[in-house]
Parts: structure tokens; sequence; C-alpha cells
């Protein structure tokens, strides 16, 4: 397919991120592989060399806060000559070259794009990347990086690395939202709406654990894993709360009221302090907050996980927020599952 109707279009107009979106795509065949494979198509030199290097440290950095190491995504590199019609239809790639170079790779990945296009790569160092969804499969995202030389290339994927990868990380949440809510308890749902004042998507396999005048914890309960969700509020009474200790204090008094074994009281949850947690300031549901990652493990070192949390206020109820979901899958990866409860965590809302 050339692209250079396409490419000459959407370069006029940007030099960021855009969605277009294959006219045909219901003639197309469905995207294949998981939604964390990733193939990168450039040439092999430039691979070996920095902007490969920082490619690879952008969407195979291992993500914070899991007991194991595990990417955010499982890269595999091809040379554009061996990118062919099989390969064309995974769910997640990315296509880089610069107008520096003449191996065969780099001429083989310029022959896609006009003269036109070329020259305004060449001439514009502001434009730098372009989408394109539903190419050659249904549910695919392909991003293309370019620059006039190897150097303006690089400049932009350090800039824009969070920008990069979380377009594919949305995506990948996307994907796994749809999943996991084709199927809902909005049973649940009406009754935490009904009591608390709030919403929150319940997949099916969830159930309520423990429900207070404060608390709520939901579980799925698996031969293999647990997934845990649990909401707990409070009067908001000063914004000392959201120092890094208050966050772990008051984790540490829901748990030993609200998280513990109902047949030996003295064991409950905890953290572990092996690994720092990751704290960041975020705009959640348009209200401040603090997102929390780590591990957590029990009192007695039996059981232990990745977790991640919000901290935040409903300045309406002068009301404090801790929402946390957690795993327990031992022997298990907790990639996909953690991004099962990120999904979660974010269908949360205040009415």
């Amino acid at each position: 397919m050339r692209l250079t109707l396409i490419f000459s279009l959407v370069i006029l107009f940007s030099c960021s991120i855009n969605d277009n979106k294959s006219d045909n795509s219901f003639l197309l065949p469905d995207a294949t592989g998981t939604d964390s494979e990733m193939i990168i198509v450039m040439d092999s030199t430039k691979f070996k060399n920095e902007i490969g290097r920082t490619l690879i440290n952008i969407f195979g950095a291992d993500i914070y806060g899991l007991p194991q190491p595990e990417p955010y995504f499982d890269l595999i590199y091809i040379r554009p000559q061996n990118f062919n019609s099989i390969l064309k239809f995974v769910k997640n790639i990315i296509i880089v070259f610069s107008l520096e170079g003449n191996s065969s790779s780099s001429k083989l990945l310029r022959k896609e794009f006009n003269k036109e296009a070329l020259d305004r790569i060449k001439n514009d160092t502001s434009l730098f990347m372009i989408k394109k969804k539903d190419q050659y499969s249904k549910g695919q995202e392909i991003l293309y990086l370019f620059g006039s030389n190897d150097a303006v290339l690089l400049n932009h994927i350090k800039k824009n690395n969070e920008l990069l990868r979380n377009f594919f990380e949305k995506k990948v949440i996307e994907n796994t939202s749809k999943k996991i809510f084709s199927k809902k308890q909005k049973n649940i749902s009406k009754e935490l709406l009904n009591k608390f004042g709030y919403n929150i998507n319940v997949p099916q396999g969830f159930n309520v654990s423990k429900i207070g005048n404060q608390f709520t914890w939901l579980r799925e309960i698996d031969i293999e894993f647990e997934k845990n969700i649990f909401i707990y509020f409070e009067d908001y009474t000063s914004e000392k709360i959201f120092t890094n200790k208050n966050i772990e204090d008051l984790r540490k008094k829901i748990a030993r009221k609200y998280l513990k074994d109902s047949e030996d009281p003295s064991l409950y949850m905890t953290y572990q302090k092996e690994l720092p947690f990751q704290k960041k300031e975020i705009n959640f549901k348009n209200n401040f907050a603090i997102e929390t990652r780590g591990l957590w493990k029990l009192s007695d070192i039996s059981g232990g996980g990745p977790f991640i949390s919000y901290t935040f206020v409903d300045e309406r109820l002068n009301r404090l927020y801790y929402i946390e979901g957690y795993v327990y899958a031992p022997g298990k990866k907790k990639r996909d599952l953690m991004r099962e409860i990120y999904s979660i965590l974010w269908s949360f809302k205040l009415y």
C-alpha cells in the first residue's frame, strides 16, 4: 500500500499525532498479536545506535511497582525488507526513518513517501510523527517517526518519550476496558451509587467482600489469582494528607481496620519497604490526586504483590477518598492484571 496521498495530506497540517483512520477498515482482517506486542521497523544500523536504544528504553522499560521485571511492551525488531504481509497485521507498529543514510533499508522506507512529503520533512524540523489507524488491519495502530536527519529524529523522540509511550498504552487500556466491562455487575454498581453517591464499573466475577459506612471491598477470587478493589472515604480535614508519610499512614489505618484476616485478626496488609513508593500528582476525574504505586505484603510475609492507589478530595462533600486496587497472583505475570485494575479504578465517578 502506497502512503503518498495519506502522508502528503497529513504532513501539511500537523507535527504531532493525528487519528487518520482508514476509510475501508470494515474490509480489513482483524489485527493479530496481543495488545502488548509491538513491532519496530527501521534500518538495522539506526536500530543498533542511540535511536534504537532510546526506543527500547521507552517502550521496553520495566513497569514500576511490579514484583518481577515486566516491560510495557514486548518488542520485536523487523528489518524493512522483512516487513511482510503477515507482520503488517500486528496491532502495534512503529516505523522509523530519517533522510540521513543510503542503506537499502533507509531507501526502502523513504520510497513510501512522495517528493513533496520528503521535502517538508527536510525543511520543517518540527514535523516528526503521524499516526495511521487500521492501515492494514482492524484494531491496528501504526506510528511513523521521522526526521530530516538522525539527530533531529533522536531529539524529538527523547523530548516526547512519555507522549509516545502513552499513545500506545492508552490503546491497551481502552482494549482492556472493552474486554473486562463487556459484562458488568450492574447491581453492585447501583448499590454503591445509592448508598455512597459514587459509581464504579464492576466486571463480571467480582463480588462484594465487605461493605460498611465508609469502606467497600470488591474481590474476584480465581484459582490462580485474586483481584481486589477497595474504596474508603472520611471527612477531609487538611491538605497535609497529601504528603508521602500521611498517605502511608492513612493506608495503614485502613488496612488494620478493614483488611484483616477474619480467622486471625493479627494478620493484616502492609507495605514492602524494599521498593520505594512511586508517587505523582495527577488529574483524576477533574480532581487533584496523588497516584501511588508499590508493593504490598501480609504482615507475616506469607503473600504480597503490586498495588496502585489514588488519594483525592470530593470538595462538594468535603470528603477524602482513598481508592486502591491490588492483585495476588503467585508465580504469574502481573502486567495485564494490573492494567485491568487500573481500568476499574479509572471507571470511578462521583455524583
